[in-house]
């Protein structure tokens, strides 16, 4: 009976260490887990894993980066930002990440210009980029961006009724340049004496002039180009006031006429506003990863026959069931068979050709208002603008990471595995743990 009792007091005592010896080590792991941040990416291609052109970025960060996530206390929405974001920090002690709700900072939200959930913004020396979508494609190349040490310039022509870069006016574009500031790009208008050369180290930027161009300034904008330099032409329906040359060198032709679009005009209530959707944008590196809806409010359609060297890219096609009006744009527009033209229409193109090493590039856009103060709010319109400056800012260097594959999410059976594996859990296992079971039960009986 001693011994009995004795053997018990063992059990309970071997069961008892035991249990704390398991307690200990949950212990140990949760404060190993809550103190170091380590990850672990079996699958076959690292999917889950920042790839190598983003972990060199990361390295070369010449200044630590905040990541603000403007995010209302949704956990899937949460989680899956802040999934990405941790694997930035992990990776970089430069790169730390925080969570606001904007409900709790409306009036940071304000001066931010925060418009989605989920928007998350990077600070980088003074530099801001705001992204409203995520993937890693869009953050390494954000980061790349904020990272440049070198100033990136837009030059805006100026003298003839164009759209001011820093007026507040509703057909002006400060709006639109206050962000760019916020990237690092300068927008300045170029020396008041016209003729003079630009310097083709800016993106020069032609925003609908009102006047004729004198013969010098055509001459200086087409030396501009001869010599390489970049440029954003944002045209309005109507002429060109002198810009001719400069479509004619481009292989470029403006159709006559404003858009019209009929979804826009169920949309946005006008039939000369023409909307653009993930379908319209057509697949350029400028696009890549865009799918917001964009607003025209009045836009010319373009055609191009470019002349070698120059290579054309569509970027936006809209107007399948549109036209190109040619009368007046009254509250209620026809087609006119014989004066108007049917669609589709492109709506923006890219121009490029090779000069040495690099490449130089040109974007017509067929409507400039879409980045004035009073649209550039609508929808992806300053996200559009943003991204055509940076294409044209010649970021030769901003990375493409491939999309991942993964060959490790299925499993492929044979018929005769699959049988085998379905007995073996239907039939195989229960038989197991049965015969374990009266075993032990028969062992018992024996004592």
């Amino acid at each position: 009976m001693t011994g009995s009792n004795s053997s018990r007091f063992a059990l309970r005592l071997q069961g008892a260490v035991a249990l704390l010896l398991f307690l200990a080590v949950i212990g140990l792991l949760g404060y190993l887990a809550h103190t170091y941040d380590r990850r672990f990416d079996w699958t076959a291609t690292g999917r889950n894993s920042l790839s190598d052109a983003s972990r060199q970025v990361l390295e070369k960060l010449p200044e630590p980066v905040t990541a603000t996530v403007f995010a209302r206390p949704n956990p899937e929405l949460r989680a899956s930002l802040d999934d990405l974001l941790r694997r930035y920090a992990a990776a970089s002690p430069k790169f730390t990440v925080s969570f606001v709700n904007p409900d709790q900072a409306p009036a940071r939200v304000k001066e931010l210009g925060i418009r989605a959930d989920g928007t998350v913004l990077l600070e980088l020396a003074g530099r801001r980029e705001k992204l409203e979508q995520l993937d890693e494609q869009a953050l390494t190349s954000a980061l790349m961006r904020l990272s440049r040490s070198g100033e990136r310039r837009l030059i805006f022509l100026a003298g003839h009724g164009e759209r001011s870069p820093d007026g507040q006016a509703n057909h002006d574009l400060s709006t639109f340049t206050t962000a760019l500031r916020e990237q690092g790009v300068l927008a300045t208008r170029p020396d008041p004496a016209g003729g003079k050369d630009f310097p083709t180290d800016a993106t020069l930027v032609i925003t609908a002039p009102a006047v004729d161009l004198t013969g010098d300034e055509v001459g200086a904008i087409q030396r501009f180009l001869t010599a390489g330099g970049n440029l954003l032409w944002l045209a309005d329906p109507g002429p060109l006031h002198g810009l001719e040359p400069i479509a004619a060198e481009l292989g470029l032709r403006f159709v006559p006429g404003t858009l019209i679009d009929p979804v826009g005009q169920a949309i946005a209530g006008s039939a000369h506003f023409a909307i653009a959707t993930a379908d319209n944008y057509r697949f350029h590196a400028a696009l890549a990863g865009f799918e917001f809806m964009t607003l025209f409010p009045l836009a010319a359609g373009l055609e191009h026959d470019p002349k070698e060297p120059w290579a054309a890219t569509d970027l936006i096609e809209l107007g399948a069931s549109g036209w190109a009006e040619t009368g007046p744009l009254t509250e209620k527009v026809s087609f006119d068979e014989g004066l108007d033209r049917r669609g589709p229409f492109i709506l923006a193109a890219a121009f490029t050709r090779k000069l040495g090493e690099r490449e130089q590039r040109v974007v017509v856009v067929g409507d400039g208002d879409f980045l004035s103060n009073s649209y550039v709010g609508n929808g992806g319109n300053l996200n559009l603008g943003l991204n055509l400056v940076n294409w044209l800012a010649a970021d030769e260097g901003l990375v493409s990471i491939p999309p991942r594959t993964a060959p490790d999410t299925e499993l492929s059976l044979s018929r005769d595995n699959s049988l085998l594996i379905g007995f073996g859990f239907l039939f195989g296992l229960p038989a197991a743990f049965a015969a374990a079971g009266l075993g032990v039960w028969l062992r018992r009986r024996g004592r």
